[in-house]
């Protein structure tokens, strides 16, 4: 585990030198952070079939806000690169799993957008506590950092796993932006899923991209008793697991074709 360590720590020292992109990025989020408020505030003060009321809307944003930049990933362009330019060989050669290489890489661009963003955070969590209604505990807050870790790992293996079909296409990139769009929207990035009509909603229950957002956002804001909570947490890890396994067919299948191709 040692030469992760090191690789996690190389990667978190070179991504300091561009902290400016972290702070960008989080100027960004704070646009679509407020364009989406702005909206939903005006639906749901113009009609009563939203069922989040204005302190629900804004404190539904704010936690997207937060959750949205914690789980996302962008390590598949790299990935895919390295597939389709014959880069991959030099990995294959090396004492170490790819897929935890790339993780590597990736995280710490997480935990640099914590210490980068926290101090704006916790302004705007000062200046809208009183127009936000947030329902704590402990065991909410455990189980939300435990669906922030598993989000993260859920959009990370649904990247690698898009990435690795470089094996057998030359570009993922429409593969990659179609996906990307779905999974915001299902993911409740874009507006609360309770809008939806229910019978929408429980198709997306049963896919993954539900609990890299709206899970731990809504988990919050809402009353859920722990049985509920602990089940929910139960379909994260499945799918976690469920994509993991996926990955390794994939990844073993395609190297069997990437060697053919590859000589």
């Amino acid at each position: 585990m040692e030469k992760y360590y090191d690789m996690f720590k190389c990667a978190f020292m070179n991504q300091l030198e561009y902290r400016v992109n972290f702070i960008s990025s989080f100027l960004f989020s704070l646009f679509t952070f407020s364009v989406n408020t702005l909206l939903w505030l005006a639906v749901v003060k113009n009609t009563n079939t939203v069922p989040l009321e204005v302190t629900g809307i804004i404190s539904y944003y704010f936690i997207t806000l937060i959750v949205s930049n914690m789980t996302s990933t962008i390590s598949i362009y790299k990935i895919s690169d390295e597939i389709r330019l014959g880069n991959l060989n030099k990995h294959l050669l090396k004492p170490y799993n790819y897929a935890l290489y790339q993780l590597m890489l990736d995280l710490p661009k997480r935990i640099i957008f914590i210490f980068m963003n926290s101090l704006p955070l916790a302004l705007i969590y000062f200046l809208l506590k009183d127009k936000m209604s947030l329902k704590l505990s402990g065991i909410k807050i455990l189980f939300f950092l435990l669906f922030l870790m598993f989000g993260y790992l859920i959009n990370f293996l649904i990247d690698f796993l898009i990435a690795l079909y470089s094996f057998y296409f030359s570009r993922v990139t429409s593969l990659y932006t179609s996906i990307n769009v779905f999974r915001n929207i299902s993911a409740g990035v874009i507006f609360p899923l309770v809008v939806l009509p229910k019978s929408f909603f429980n198709i997306l229950k049963n896919m993954p991209f539900m609990y890299t957002n709206y899970v731990p956002t809504m988990l919050l804001i809402e009353e859920f008793d722990t049985g509920e909570i602990f089940r929910n947490f139960l379909k994260s890890f499945s799918w976690f697991l469920l994509l993991w396994i996926i990955c390794i067919i994939t990844w073993k299948k395609g190297l069997k074709k990437y060697s053919s191709y590859g000589g």
